[in-house]
């Protein structure tokens, strides 16, 4: 399944190469200095920026509700091609059954990002880094707890009001989580398998004004390795959403993820998300 989506997002990037620019006015083409994609919900955006971004989530599984908010970006880009991202999470979870609500820090990540090709003039960005996750969480809480390495690759394609965003992800983990003792004497003691994980995203956006998009996510996780009951199966999600500019430089989004195949970690994720860009 992996290669199966590795296949797909270079099918899609190969589509975003070869799509010709809608056909825009010379001088709009002339005057374009900068490669701009409207903001996505899950997919990660190819090109660096310099914003600070704050969201909200409430997801809801079989087993508990899960409430996270914090600073899901803070981005600087000292030159176009470049720029750096912290992740902070908090996270609140609320179980079904009689245990107890726990909340705190999740996971802090911190992301490089470098994005070679840059097409003002056909708005197409095409760059990649590498994402590392710190085990701040609390791993008795189930908040993190997980050291992890991920390259990615991104993409993206402007066609006039519509645009297409596209990425996907490998990710290591680096430690082990403790040791499950054995239930019965003579057992042996069961040390977890490191997980592997591959994502994949792809976006479309349509503008019909200039301060108001709608979006379209289609999402996948798929576990290649570790001992998740998910695992080697994939999950696939579809994310609607709304995003609005109520003011230059402020974006506010939201959306909400439902899962399309009986894999599945959650039975929805709503989103909303406030970016404020320097």
């Amino acid at each position: 399944m992996c290669t199966r989506q590795l296949s797909c997002l270079g099918l899609i990037l190969g589509i975003m190469l070869q799509a010709p620019s809608l056909a825009l006015p010379a001088e709009k083409e002339e005057a374009a200095e900068e490669v701009s994609l409207p903001s996505t919900l899950v997919t990660e955006g190819a090109t660096p920026a310099t914003e600070a971004e704050g969201t909200f989530t409430l997801t809801r599984s079989q087993m508990e509700r899960t409430y996270g908010f914090g600073f899901s970006s803070l981005q600087y880009a000292p030159v176009p091609s470049f720029g750096v991202k912290l992740a902070i999470p908090f996270a609140v979870r609320d179980p079904r059954d009689s245990e107890p609500t726990v909340g705190g820090i999740g996971d802090v990540s911190l992301m490089v990002k470098y994005t070679p090709l840059l097409l003002p003039a056909q708005q197409f960005a095409l760059g990649g880094g590498v994402k590392l996750t710190f085990p701040t969480g609390s791993e008795r809480r189930e908040l993190g707890g997980m050291l992890a390495v991920a390259p990615f690759l991104a993409a993206g394609k402007g066609l006039g009001p519509f645009s297409l965003q596209a990425d996907v992800f490998y990710s290591w983990q680096l430690n082990r989580g403790p040791t499950i003792r054995a239930e019965e004497e003579g057992e042996e003691s069961i040390r977890p398998e490191r997980e592997q994980v591959v994502t994949a995203n792809l976006t479309g956006t349509y503008s019909p004004l200039e301060r108001l998009g709608l979006i379209l996510e289609l999402n996948s996780v798929t576990m290649i390795r570790g001992e998740d009951p998910l695992r080697e199966r994939v999950q696939l999600y579809l994310t609607p959403g709304v995003s609005v500019e109520p003011a230059k430089g402020w974006n506010l989004r939201g959306g909400i993820q439902v899962p399309v195949t009986s894999a599945k970690q959650f039975d929805y994720n709503v989103m909303v998300i406030l970016t404020k860009g320097f």
